[in-house]
């Protein structure tokens, strides 16, 4: 399997680094696909005449690949994939401005990472070799991004330094030894989807998790890994009652040994440099999972008008020592409705009424086993009347730090290097993030 090119654009439609493999593309790609980019919403594979397109998004850029001829879009994507993480390793942050600042070394990756558009060297330690260039540092600002794992690393805490998760894990280890320090970076993220009905049943309720380490210490560590004692991978069995945690399907990064974790459920592996996937794993269903948030909604006639009141309850079923933050109500409300006014119990939140007919209702922090509660009165323009089963189904979106909903955690961390306990900074995050949370407001 080979592909054409490979070219890095920016949210503000430039080309940023272009490399051509094969020519066996009959248009000007790079013009076709800003031009595409125009459109709301771009699939990440598509065909244009003879010539397939394959992208993903990661910090405000469009990694793009295009073939002359139908190829696997998984794989392509998989490749874009492991290219972004060389470039996050070698450069710290993908950027704009650090892709600017790199522009050699970026092409000089790309020079060694495929050949004729076959994939040769796809991963940081064996690119090392081979990469004479070095790299540029630059800051990174604090950008709102879609990619999980930079939100993780990036997110506002007073335990982790800004600087240390971002920078290159390629820098040499001798001009640097005085100001870098050991540092190791692990991370537990859960997508939750859920639709959850109007009665507080879970038709659907799945995680997907990942366990993503990012390792920043010299030499060659052991790292031991202790999960749960109570943890039990089914693989086909069905799930039983308790408070136990419970994972349909786990894979393990090649470098993880599980020598120990039938017994003591203890993971043990030497890592290579940089970010990668020590573990990903799946569970569904409310025996395994925790409902975060539920919804009760009300809707009355307004007096002497056509206009409706809707009531919103939202009700945060964590234990009260967690919050939720960046928490997003989107509801549908019907084309007759062209303005609201709102009541809002608590101060941190705000609402409004976009031009796609949504009503978005934000809560900066939501703590647990609290209640919400937000008044819409939703005002009619027209002489149709507004039905209640026109109105939602909500959609949110949310992140609740230090939390999992399988109950997975790390319970310990051991690294030594030959049998000899490492001096280092350790860095242990939960996180859950809604992948598509549905709440439907009516039986």
């Amino acid at each position: 399997m080979h592909f054409s090119e490979i070219f890095i654009v920016s949210g503000t439609e430039s080309v940023l680094i272009y490399k051509s493999f094969r020519l066996d593309t009959d248009i000007k790609t790079k013009d076709v696909f800003l031009q595409t980019l125009k459109e709301p919403n771009i699939l990440p594979h598509f065909k244009l005449k003879e010539t397939y397109f394959f992208n993903i998004k990661r910090g405000g850029l469009y990694f793009v690949a295009t073939s002359g001829h139908e190829i696997s879009p998984i794989m392509v994507i998989e490749i874009l994939c492991r290219l972004y993480s060389i470039l996050k390793d070698y450069c710290g942050t993908v950027t704009e401005d650090s892709v600017q600042a790199n522009n050699l070394l970026i092409l000089e990756i790309l020079n060694e990472f495929a050949d004729s558009g076959y994939v040769q060297i796809a991963s940081t330690e064996k690119l090392q070799p081979y990469i004479q260039s070095r790299p540029v540092m630059v800051k990174q600002t604090r950008e709102v991004t879609s990619d999980i794992t930079s939100r993780v690393f990036g997110i506002e805490t007073k335990v982790s330094p800004g600087s240390s998760s971002i920078r290159s894990v390629v820098m040499s280890p001798v001009t640097d030894m005085d100001s870098v320090k050991n540092d190791l970076y692990i991370d537990i993220i859960e997508k939750l989807t859920a639709v959850i009905n109007a009665n507080g049943t879970a038709s659907t309720l799945e995680v997907s998790g990942e366990m993503i380490v990012k390792n920043f210490v010299n030499g060659t560590p052991q790292i031991k890994i202790g999960l749960n004692e109570d943890l039990d991978i089914l693989e086909g069995k069905s799930k039983g009652y308790g408070d136990h945690v419970q994972l349909d399907k786990c894979n393990f990064h090649p470098c993880v040994k599980l020598e120990e974790f039938e017994s003591s459920k203890v993971i043990v592996m030497v890592p290579p440099v940089g970010e990668f996937s020590a573990m990903l794993y799946s569970t569904c269903g409310e025996i395994a999972l925790h409902v975060p948030f539920r919804v009760l909604a009300f809707i009355d006639d307004a007096e002497n008008s056509r206009d409706k009141i809707l009531t919103l309850r939202l009700k945060n079923e964590l234990p009260s020592n967690y919050n939720a933050v960046k928490v997003i109500i989107r509801l549908k409300v019907p084309t007759c409705v062209n303005r609201m006014s709102q009541q809002l119990n608590e101060p941190d939140q705000t609402a409004e009424l976009t031009e796609n007919q949504e009503i978005v209702w934000t809560i900066k922090k939501f703590p647990g086993r609290a209640e919400y509660v937000a008044n819409f009165r939703l005002i009619n323009s027209t002489s149709s009347e507004i039905k209640k089963y026109d109105i939602g189904p909500i959609r949110m979106d949310f992140e609740i730090s230090g939390y999992t909903s399988s109950g997975l955690q790390i319970k310990g961390l051991k690294v030594q290097e030959m049998g000899k306990k490492i001096n280092l900074n350790k860095w242990i995050r939960l996180i859950t993030v809604s992948d598509s949370y549905v709440i439907k407001l009516w039986p």
